[in-house]
């Protein structure tokens, strides 16, 4: 088992991609502990998580906005599971759904309240509470594919602004032996694609709304595939490897070698786009 009696947290982890990822975290022997804003949906998931194996794991009722909430949930996962070795910040929305000029712009900022301030929240107040001597893991959700995504610009801009945060802290944090990663995870069949296809196409957009439907159809992406790229992060594989945004469908990170060049290149990486000669005026 590679997490044998290691704690590792995820957050959003009742349902969806949050929860495959615990249960795969617990199926490698770490000691997870998941929080969502749901009891009866954390009840579900620890008694799914309690039939894998008999390795202790919390399920603790957790608003990731606030401040009180996230201090709480960490000191108590401290307490009863031991310091923290991984991190996983799988909690999201994705707000409103429509025109950005039609929408509520209080429904617009709760994205950007929990899929950004959130996850910012969670490292800040998980810290105090990492076991530093382990090179601990921290790893985030940016997604929200490239380019402009019309109709859904709260998600976008939250999730747009999770790369940056990632190269930010992955580079700060990694001189205190801390290892800040993201994950791109695909197009997943969540409850999230649910809410989108529950908005209908007149706010989704027509185009974007029957590819939903056909991702829906078809199943989409694994969230094991998501789980397969956290428990790369979490190993000793990735030990040295920091502020990347890496696909959990497409990139080959079992591949990787240089971890140390890599991350201090600009590969895997938001930048402007620019020619071979670093030009980016129109010719």
């Amino acid at each position: 088992m590679k997490l044998k009696n290691k704690v590792v947290v995820v957050t959003g982890g009742s349902r969806g991609i949050g929860k495959s990822i615990a249960e795969a975290c617990k199926k490698e022997g770490a000691l997870v502990a998941i929080c969502a804003r749901s009891a009866n949906e954390l009840a579900i998931a620890k008694a799914d998580l309690e039939k894998i194996n008999t390795v202790p794991c919390l399920a603790l009722v957790c608003d990731v906005t606030s401040h009180e909430s996230q201090q709480k949930f960490f000191a108590d996962v401290e307490k009863e599971l031991g310091p923290i070795y991984g991190m996983i910040c799988a909690a999201g929305v994705y707000g409103a759904i429509g025109s950005f000029i039609d929408t509520s712009f209080k429904e617009w900022e709760k994205a950007i309240d929990i899929n950004l301030k959130g996850t910012a929240l969670s490292i800040h107040a998980a810290y105090p509470h990492l076991d530093l001597k382990s090179n601990p893991r921290i790893i985030l959700f940016s997604g929200g594919g490239q380019g402009p995504l019309v109709n859904f610009s709260a998600y976008a801009t939250s999730k747009g602004g999770i790369w940056r945060l990632t190269e930010t802290l992955g580079a700060e944090l990694a001189t205190k032996g801390v290892y800040l990663n993201s994950i791109a995870p695909g197009a997943v069949n969540t409850k999230l694609l649910d809410e989108l296809l529950a908005a209908g196409p007149d706010k989704v957009g027509k185009d974007f709304y029957e590819k939903s439907i056909a991702q829906k159809e078809q199943g989409g992406t694994s969230p094991a595939k998501s789980a397969e790229l956290v428990l790369y992060y979490l190993s000793e594989e990735s030990k040295g490897l920091y502020g990347k945004t890496l696909s959990a469908v497409w990139d080959p990170y079992k591949d990787f070698k240089d971890l140390d060049k890599m991350s201090k290149s600009e590969i895997y990486q938001v930048r402007r786009v620019v020619d071979f000669d670093g030009n980016t005026k129109p010719k």
